[in-house]
């Protein structure tokens, strides 16, 4: 890195990842560079790379402390994603480091942030006479993992009446991965689409919002006006184009793909 792409990484606004050598976090990265230092956090054995990366466990308060130092945005994608996981499981990977790195936020009055969220708050709703699902709908979680992602909403919406900072939930669909079954096609959420919705999510100033996470798919199960109005998402990719390499269901997950749901 020359002298000037220095001068120029320490001008631009820092953005912290937790979650950060996962998934998602992955997907959105070339598009954060763009715009933000970045700082990966994660439990994960630090590797070599261009970006900060801080190996730490956000469920430590003293850890996500400092790990938020200087930071002008969080985005807070740690956590277990399974659908399978008991309660338990649920609060102690998602909900508690979530309730920690909060107060974290807090304490470093970081003015933005950003929780992954998921479908699976809005779960009972995927069925035909719903759709598409307004994310305004009080919150039907199919698992578990859905109930701890309403939880996280709650935690959100109080930090942000808390501190006057500007909380923005996203749902996210399927990401990260092509949709190989039909029952993917309507939550699919592109590589390209989910650095999108990341940017305008961390641009937009609401006070608190929760947005649906997918692409323009033509199986418009899930209502996206609210991230196209409110935070200025304009997604490029349509789930149609691979609908023709996706296969039959390979098993029940959870309520979500209750056989009613016709997927």
């Amino acid at each position: 890195m020359t002298d000037m792409d220095g001068a120029q990484q320490g001008s631009r606004p820092l953005v912290v990842v937790t979650g950060g050598l996962g998934r998602v976090a992955t997907v959105v990265l070339p598009w954060l560079r763009k715009q933000y230092r970045v700082r990966l956090v994660d439990r994960a054995v630090p590797h070599d790379g261009v970006d900060e990366l801080v190996q730490a466990d956000v469920g430590d308060p003293e850890a996500a402390h400092e790990v938020l130092s200087g930071a002008h945005a969080l985005v807070h994608l740690a956590g277990n994603s399974s659908p399978w996981q008991s309660w338990d499981s649920v609060y102690a990977a998602n909900v508690w480091p979530t309730q920690v790195v909060l107060e974290a936020a807090a304490a470093h009055a970081v003015p933005k942030i950003v929780l992954a969220s998921s479908l699976h708050v809005s779960g009972e709703y995927n069925r035909p006479q719903y759709r598409p699902v307004d994310p305004r709908l009080d919150p039907r979680p199919c698992c578990p993992y859905g109930l701890g992602k309403v939880v996280l909403e709650a935690l959100g919406r109080t930090h942000a009446d808390r501190t006057g900072a500007s909380v923005t939930c996203l749902r996210f669909g399927l990401t990260g991965w092509a949709p190989s079954e039909r029952r993917y096609l309507a939550q699919w959420l592109s590589d390209d689409d989910a650095g999108r919705l990341m940017l305008a999510a961390l641009q937009a100033r609401e006070r608190f919002g929760v947005h649906f996470g997918v692409s323009a798919n033509t199986r418009n199960y899930w209502d996206i006006t609210s991230g196209r109005h409110e935070l200025g998402y304009h997604p490029e990719d349509d789930s149609e184009a691979l609908a023709d390499r996706a296969g039959p269901s390979s098993g029940p997950v959870c309520r979500l793909f209750d056989p009613q749901s016709s997927d």
